[in-house]
């Protein structure tokens, strides 16, 4: 059987050589459903694609206290294919266990979304798997110009929860309100000085 072995690097934390090592994983530090079940769950492949999904999960956290998110990391595509199917799948009950079977998912990838759609389309909550990721779209860009005209901004991914979480979808209008504003400024931004915002270029977690 083929096993995943990651060497452990001077580099990397304790929590990332475990995290890199299972190839997939919540990250507990950015999700806030510990002992509940999530009202959504954010999953991310790729630098950029995480920054963006985690600024956008403190922008809703910061709106709606209330919401449960669970934020999922993904580092082996593999993982997301049935035990069946590859060595490194996961169990239909590992899978149901972190994705949920009936919550929605928003899953923001630095490649082709309809990869992630063939890795999992034989799994439960594959429904209600919504995947943002390269369209094609941009060209001499910034960073987060490219962002947006791909829809895996921080602004496009907090509107796309607002939509797709039942209870915001009525209450989170004046959010949806507020984050297309902001979008929009961050767009005139860096029209206007062809770089980002600096607040969002140097943007940290700090929730």
């Amino acid at each position: 059987m083929e096993v995943s072995v990651i060497q452990e690097s001077p580099s990397l934390s304790r929590l990332e050589y475990k995290h890199c090592t299972k190839g997939i994983g919540i990250w507990d530090w950015a999700s806030n459903d510990q002992g509940a079940e999530p009202d959504v769950v954010m999953a991310t492949a790729g630098d950029v694609p995480t920054q963006e999904a985690l600024a956008a999960t403190a922008m809703l956290r910061e709106e709606f206290p209330d919401l449960k998110i669970r934020f999922i990391n993904v580092v082996d595509l593999f993982k997301l294919q049935p035990s069946t199917e590859h060595p490194h799948g996961m169990s239909d009950r590992d899978f149901d266990s972190l994705f949920t079977i009936d919550k929605p998912i928003i899953f923001n990838f630095h490649g082709y979304p309809w990869l992630i759609h063939r890795l999992a389309y034989r799994r439960t909550n594959h429904p209600n798997l919504h995947v943002r990721g390269y369209k094609e779209k941009g060209n001499i860009n910034t960073p987060l110009e490219l962002a947006i005209n791909n829809n895996i901004d921080r602004f496009s991914l907090a509107m796309d929860v607002i939509d797709r979480v039942p209870h915001l979808r009525v209450a989170g209008a004046h959010a949806k309100e507020k984050f297309k504003n902001m979008q929009i400024e961050c767009r005139h931004y860096a029209y206007e000085h062809g770089v980002d915002q600096p607040e969002v270029a140097n943007w940290k977690w700090n929730l």
